[in-house]
């Protein structure tokens, strides 16, 4: 988190891991398509298949989490916590403070890895709760507690 106000982009290194995390997929769906190629077809068109499949596909995927990663800010206002992310369908959220009823803060192996920490809000109703990915991890107790401190000064309604 390098700004202290207005939007915050996610920390670059989770752009790298959601590359990484798309290149494993990309590798298992390669090597399902050359299963089924190899079951189908003589070896020569499964090698050229399933490497024109990994070359578009992983440029595809590094390209997306690109757009993804690029499309992601994040704003402590004063009274509600603003979001805003998406590619084809941009979305802004805004979550009051006060609707808040507690934060959590995840990281996985390939997150703690990274250094990074998913923070988690939770809201009454599980359709408004919001997740912003990306933020470094020494960054996301300072983050938790200055939202934390802001959770119930607005106007419940």
């Amino acid at each position: 988190m390098n700004e202290t106000s207005g939007q915050v982009p996610l920390e670059p290194r989770v752009l790298v891991l959601w590359r990484i995390r798309a290149g494993v997929a990309v590798a298992v769906a390669s090597g399902s398509c050359a299963l089924v190629a190899g079951l189908t077809s003589p070896a020569a068109v499964t090698v050229a298949i399933v490497a024109i499949v990994v070359l578009l596909a992983g440029g595809a995927a590094w390209w997306w989490t690109g757009l993804v990663w690029r499309s992601w800010r994040f704003e402590v206002g004063v009274h509600a916590l603003l979001l805003r992310h998406g590619v084809m369908t941009r979305r802004a959220s805004t979550i009051p403070y006060h609707r808040v009823q507690h934060i959590d803060l995840e990281a996985g192996p390939l997150e703690r890895r990274f250094r990074l920490t998913t923070l988690v809000l939770r809201t009454a109703s599980a359709s408004t709760d919001s997740t912003v990915p990306g933020i470094d991890a020494t960054d996301a107790e300072t983050l938790r507690s200055q939202i934390l401190a802001l959770v119930g000064t607005g106007d419940a309604t």
